[in-house]
């Protein structure tokens, strides 16, 4: 996502042909990064929780 907004969508607002091309251009920042990764975590967390209840 950038700034919230996937990137297939950004991608067709500009116009590119395939993702690649926006991904070129977009660059994420270490908060988008490590936002990501604690999402992705909590989410495991909240797995292994069911698992172990």
């Amino acid at each position: 996502m950038i700034s919230g907004i996937p990137v297939p969508v950004v991608s067709r607002m500009l116009g590119h042909s395939n993702v690649r091309m926006t991904l070129r251009y977009a660059h994420l920042g270490d908060r988008e990064i490590e936002e990501a990764a604690e999402t992705v975590g909590q989410a495991i967390a909240a797995i292994m929780k069911l698992d172990n209840d």
